[in-house]
């Protein structure tokens, strides 16, 4: 299988060490020096399920495809405001598709997961076109007095259309998978930060963008 779309959103307000330091005792020095991190994204006004919308949205734009052309779509999400129906049901009935979909819950590895379910569906030969899309909001669940964990994550959406190909190996991803846990540099493009939020969480796209290194 191949990537040939992706799309990303992500809330307004952001959220940096020096404010972080106003409520934690730590530091912009203390953060970076251990994550590499400089800010995240917090959700305030906005809902997660319209950010997946969006990210969906202009996945499917960048692959120049039609939500009626998918054939799956998987949505890696951990929590959000709804029991039922399911993140992967807002998304489809949003877009356009009329195609099955389910969610995943995987929490940080939960892009990696739905990779790897996505080529198990190629492997079929049932299926052309999927679009995955990860969705997180862990500020709902982090406690924001203990910087031991609140300094890692953000919250955001992000998605990507696959389709037919062998220009991405799942085992590949797999075999790479000791990288994981590397952090990531604070100074990188704009681009670069495009695939980050594929993750959907800060922790997720430190490792996603080691993924991509080593493919």
């Amino acid at each position: 299988m191949k990537i040939i779309g992706t799309g990303r959103s992500h809330p307004s307000l952001v959220v940096n060490n020096e404010m972080l330091s106003q409520i934690l005792d730590t530091s912009d020095e203390w953060i970076t020096s251990r994550t590499g991190i400089k800010e995240r994204r917090i959700i305030s006004s906005e809902n997660l399920h319209d950010l997946a919308i969006d990210a969906a949205k202009k996945a499917l734009s960048d692959a120049n495809m039609d939500a009626k052309d998918l054939d799956y779509i998987i949505c890696a999400n951990v929590v959000n405001e709804f029991v039922s129906p399911a993140m992967s049901c807002l998304i489809q009935g949003a877009i356009g598709a009329n195609c099955p979909c389910f969610d995943l819950n995987g929490a940080c590895v939960g892009f990696i997961y739905a990779l790897e379910i996505a080529e198990s569906f190629y492997r079929s030969g049932k299926y052309k076109n999927i679009l995955v899309v990860c969705a997180e909001e862990p500020s709902r669940m982090v406690n924001w007095h203990d910087r031991t964990a609140s300094v890692l994550f953000g919250d955001g959406a992000a998605a990507v259309v696959l389709t037919e190909g062998d220009a991405m190996a799942v085992e590949t991803i797999l075999k790479r998978s000791v990288f994981l846990s590397l952090a990531l540099p604070y100074d990188v493009t704009e681009a670069e930060r495009s695939f980050h939020v594929l993750l959907s969480s800060m922790m997720t796209s430190l490792r996603f963008r080691y993924l991509l290194e080593y493919l």
